[in-house]
């Protein structure tokens, strides 16, 4: 059995939501996975068991050795996004943790069944999703007591590139998941629900074609739809702490959206026009009064990669 065994993934990058059944409250989510910020889990046989982790982490991980239950086995987080900020990093995480324990161990690994037994995935399912294959991915619609079901899959053009920005803000509020719960309970969402709908089509016909116009227009319109159904839960269509650096950008041409709770924000562009949209968003958000993390971030068209050392 190999000494050690180390699990990379990507971020996920989360575009909206969209009704799927609002009488029965299915609701399916969209996303996109990119190579950066980068996840990297290490795990090893050892006497006791150990954990090596950035603050914030230590007690997922805990969570995933308790429920795997490997014995003497230790794990060591070498890269992660920091929490809490939008980029789906708790579920990243805890999924290629699970990845590296259940190799070490020499059993099969079932991402959509270690998302459901860790309690993933209960709001929007596109992060497990995108684990597993990368990409653009959609779900079928969540709740789902198997887990969440794939209802599309793409790859993202190669030649487009993320501009992300972690604005130092606040991080998401983590409690509001619970909220978000009750919110998406059986219940019509009016006008916002079709302009999540009209999004989501546009969007997946944007990357399907490699049209990034119309991928862009679909984004816009699925985050409108989105911020104005959860504004009671963020202030307004968008954080408030973050809407000036969305609206300048607007006026700039530039489609930023929100990364499930923010404050990450995103846009799509080509690589040829990716460094000078990047320092346009920079500057906008030195205007904004915002020091801003601002990285560009290529598709992963594939999703956790497991290798084995002896």
């Amino acid at each position: 059995m190999a000494a050690k065994v180390l699990v990379e993934a990507g971020s996920r990058l989360h575009a909206g939501f969209y009704m799927v059944d609002h009488v029965r409250g299915l609701w399916g989510s969209a996303g996109f996975y990119v190579r950066e910020p980068r996840v990297l889990v290490e795990a090893w046989r050892c006497s006791e068991q150990l954990i090596e982790a950035p603050p914030g982490y230590g007690d997922l991980l805990r969570k995933v050795l308790d429920y795997l239950s490997p014995g003497g086995a230790c794990l060591r987080l070498g890269e992660a996004p920091p929490r809490h900020v939008g980029l789906g990093s708790t579920t990243q995480v805890a999924l290629a943790a699970a990845a590296a324990l259940s190799s070490l161990k020499g059993e099969e690994f079932d991402p959509l069944r270690a998302a459901r037994s860790l309690g993933r995935g209960r709001v929007s399912g596109v992060g497990t999703l995108l684990f597993a294959r990368g990409g653009f991915a959609a779900d079928a619609g969540v709740p789902d007591p198997r887990g969440p079901r794939p209802l599309v899959r793409l790859d993202i053009p190669e030649d487009w590139r993320f501009i992300v920005l972690i604005p130092k803000a606040p991080r998401g509020p983590s409690e509001a998941e619970e909220e978000a719960r009750r919110l998406l309970e059986p219940r019509d969402p009016g006008p916002s629900g079709n302009m999540m709908a009209r999004g989501f089509v546009k969007l997946a016909s944007g990357v399907a074609r490699g049209d990034l116009e119309t991928a862009l227009e679909g984004l816009r319109e699925m985050q409108l739809g989105t911020g104005m159904y959860f504004s009671r839960l963020q202030g307004g269509v968008f954080r408030s702490d973050v809407a000036r650096i969305v609206d300048e950008a607007s006026r700039n041409g530039v489609v930023l959206a929100q990364s499930s709770w923010g404050p990450t924000l995103y846009t799509i562009t080509s690589a040829e026009e990716a460094g000078g949209d990047a320092r346009l968003l920079k500057s906008i958000c030195m205007e904004a009064g915002l020091e801003c993390r601002v990285m560009v971030a290529e598709p992963r068209n594939e999703g956790y990669k497991l290798k084995k050392t002896e």
